[in-house]
């Protein structure tokens, strides 16, 4: 049996309006996933990480977003960082009597060292997912949140209570936890401003061994064994005296 020329023109007209639909789904998810990192990068400004309130805010708008655009990886890590900053916030916003400095400085440490490569990235145009480090920095907050709670009981429990709390954080009371490690991270966000720095992406810390190897300015390990030995200079360098005296 032959389609009519009506049948055909009707599944060419069915087949176009599918094709836009998978088209416009297409441009709402890469829409979605844009807006989801823009706001991701937005979680790392150090002096706004411990603002659980904020950054949970934030979270849900990324949920949102993602919900929207049908980003279903986006949803999940939204749903992650909503538990992840909820549970922070019963650390970090106790008073210091409560015991839970050391846990903050911890879950701040955590959080940033998780989030940061993943922000990095992103605003570099990256592509990634980082699910299972989200997981991973869950069990990791949930784990502060139980220490912090078992501290909070000791300390309760002591005669008298409060008595067991440690001397440097005894010397912070009546403030709250999140407030007093923001001192310090505003401290080091104000050199980073003094110096000309980006203090939401600062320069990136380098390891000795990364030292070592500009100081050395390429040399090679046997370059670096023959100057040990006093066969120095090496081949290809020059000998400069200095005078330390100017």
């Amino acid at each position: 049996m032959q389609a009519t020329q009506g049948q055909r023109q009707k599944v060419a007209r069915t087949a176009g309006q599918g094709r836009r639909r998978s088209g416009a789904g297409a441009v709402a998810t890469v829409d979605g996933k844009s807006e989801f990192r823009e706001l991701f990068v937005s979680l790392i400004d150090p002096a706004e990480l411990l603002d659980m309130e904020k950054c949970g805010r934030i979270a849900a708008r990324m949920g949102e977003s993602s919900s929207r655009s049908g980003y279903h990886a986006g949803v999940r890590m939204s749903s992650l960082l909503s538990g992840i900053f909820a549970d922070a916030a019963d650390i970090v916003d106790r008073p210091v009597e409560d015991g839970a400095l050391h846990q903050t400085t911890v879950a701040y440490r955590e959080m940033r060292a998780a989030l940061y490569d993943t922000a990095v990235s992103y605003r570099g145009g990256g592509d990634g997912e980082p699910v299972g480090g989200l997981e991973e920095l869950g069990r990791k907050i949930a784990v502060l949140r139980s220490e912090a709670d078992a501290r909070r009981a000791r300390l309760r429990a002591a005669d008298p209570p409060g008595s067991g709390l440690r001397k440097f954080d005894a010397l912070y009371k009546g403030k709250v936890c999140r407030d007093v490690v923001r001192e310090d991270i505003e401290e080091i966000r104000a050199h980073h401003v003094a110096a000309g720095e980006d203090p939401i992406f600062p320069p990136e810390v380098k390891y000795l061994d990364e030292v070592f190897e500009e100081f050395r300015g390429g040399l090679s390990a046997a370059d670096m064994v023959a100057m040990e030995r006093g066969k120095w200079p090496p081949e290809g360098y020059e000998l400069v005296k200095v005078d330390s005296a100017k």
